[in-house]
């Protein structure tokens, strides 16, 4: 008796597994790094999130994607859903954000006093869950201490 309810149990756990068929993967970056530091004003940021479909065998359907950093420049991603990937396949998101002193750097993060870094989370929402990846970025003083321009 004890066999069949762990054969069972098992069984239904293998099975449960293939009921998501949509699996991703992110990354996002800052300049081509999970962790920026600007030391220089003014700087020009790029931010770059790469979406891949890890799913093994199927396509895998975003239903919802949110980055609340980038919303609140006015970037919107919510209108490039819902999408489907095939296996393997990515898809990237982008956009350009300029700094032109600490002020606004620690602006954008939306910095308490105490601290001079943030991360910046991104999420793609599907049926089997969400992945998130996130970027960090940490605002040197202003090597001239004058505020820059702006």
């Amino acid at each position: 008796m004890m066999r069949e309810a762990i054969a069972a149990a098992a069984a239904a756990v293998v099975l449960s597994g293939g009921a998501y068929a949509h699996e991703f993967a992110c990354e996002k970056t800052i300049e081509g790094q999970v962790v920026h530091v600007v030391a220089e004003y003014p700087a020009t940021l790029q931010f770059k999130i790469v979406v891949t479909n890890t799913h093994p065998t199927d396509a895998s359907t975003a239903l919802a994607i949110r980055d609340d950093l980038l919303g609140a420049l006015g970037i919107r991603l919510a209108e490039k859903v819902p999408f489907t990937l095939a296996v393997g396949a990515s898809t990237e998101f982008g956009a350009s954000v300029t700094v032109h002193n600490q002020r606004e750097c620690l602006q954008l993060s939306q910095a308490q006093a105490c601290k001079n870094s943030f991360e910046d989370v991104f999420q793609v929402v599907f049926d089997g869950g969400v992945a998130q990846c996130a970027a960090q970025l940490v605002c040197m003083p202003d090597a001239l201490g004058s505020g820059g321009k702006g």
